[in-house]
């Protein structure tokens, strides 16, 4: 066996044991029948506080739990997070991961099986580095959203609600599923352009969007096409059914109100509505449910005309 270079006593080893306690990380030793056998200042923070043992691991581990201690267990069932976990402390020679704690800070940890079966566990804290990767994340949903969202109304924008289009007409191909779609056009939107100016125009867009969203099924999915257009996507049913939806949304729909003036404004649409058939692509069923707008707006507009089968 080498010896070692310096005397386990001398000042070389009392001071490693000072860097241990001081350094920030979580260090513990357990010896192989899981007795804790050293723990530094972090680590006895982290998980011991005032404990006076006994010092097993699932002692310490129970202990941490009621107090308030030591890891996120995320269902609160310290025994299953037990029997989980001790089955794998030994299963490798080294492992790393990351854990978080129940006062929000995260860690990773170094664990080690060493020969005689005792395990040295270095844990170094990354707080700050999953705080900035949450917000990165953040950033990207957020920059995301904003390039899928209609900044006037809130509703997802022409490339995204075609795009949802797309999908749901594959998920009727796959599924055999129901789906009918409506595109939507408020009457006389120039006229109140015109004579009210664009503020005008955009509080009836926003009040339209708004109540609208608030008539429609959970599953339904409105988007604004452009302009004073709108395309609303009725999964999971049948034309005689999209209608009454149509007629449910435009029945009794309220009058839009300017906030500076107080004036109140007509919000009636005309609306074409078509049922998706089979093989269709998203070029023909918008052109059905074109022409049976085209056809309602012929007819007087606030009302609601349908494409049937065979008139692709």
């Amino acid at each position: 066996m080498t010896s070692l270079p310096f005397d386990p006593d001398d000042e070389a080893l009392r001071c490693l044991v000072e860097a241990l306690t001081e350094s920030g990380q979580a260090v513990s030793i357990f010896d192989a029948a899981d007795n804790l056998r050293y723990a530094n200042k972090t680590y006895q923070g982290m998980f011991l506080g005032g404990y006076e043992g006994p010092f097993t691991f699932t002692a310490i581990v129970r202990h941490a739990h009621r107090n308030g201690l030591g890891v996120r267990i995320n269902d609160g069932d310290v025994e299953a997070f037990l029997a989980r976990t001790l089955p794998r402390r030994r299963s490798v020679p080294r492992k790393s991961f990351e854990t978080d704690l129940v006062d929000g800070r995260w860690f990773w940890i170094d664990h080690t099986v060493l020969p005689n079966g005792w395990v040295l566990s270095v844990g170094a804290d990354i707080t700050t580095l999953k705080n900035n990767e949450k917000s990165l994340r953040q950033a990207h949903e957020a920059a995301l959203k904003a390039s899928q969202t209609d900044q006037l109304t809130g509703l997802p924008n022409r490339r995204h609600i075609l795009g949802l289009l797309n999908e749901a007409l594959a998920a009727k191909e796959d599924t055999g599923s129901g789906l009918c779609i409506a595109v939507i056009d408020l009457d006389h939107f120039k006229a109140i352009n015109d004579e009210h100016g664009h503020e005008a125009g955009d509080a009836v867009l926003e009040h339209f969007a708004r109540s609208c969203r608030a008539r429609v099924r959970a599953q339904d999915h409105l988007g604004r096409i452009g302009g004073e257009e709108f395309l609303l996507l009725l999964p999971e049913v049948q034309l005689d059914h999209a209608v009454r939806i149509i007629d449910r949304i435009r029945d009794g729909f309220p009058a839009a109100v300017l906030e500076h003036s107080g004036l109140e404004l007509p919000s009636t649409f005309s609306a074409g509505v078509t049922e998706a058939l089979p093989d269709d692509d998203r070029s023909s069923i918008l052109r059905r449910a074109d022409r049976a707008l085209y056809a309602a707006k012929e007819e007087g507009r606030n009302r609601t005309k349908i494409s049937f089968e065979g008139t692709r």
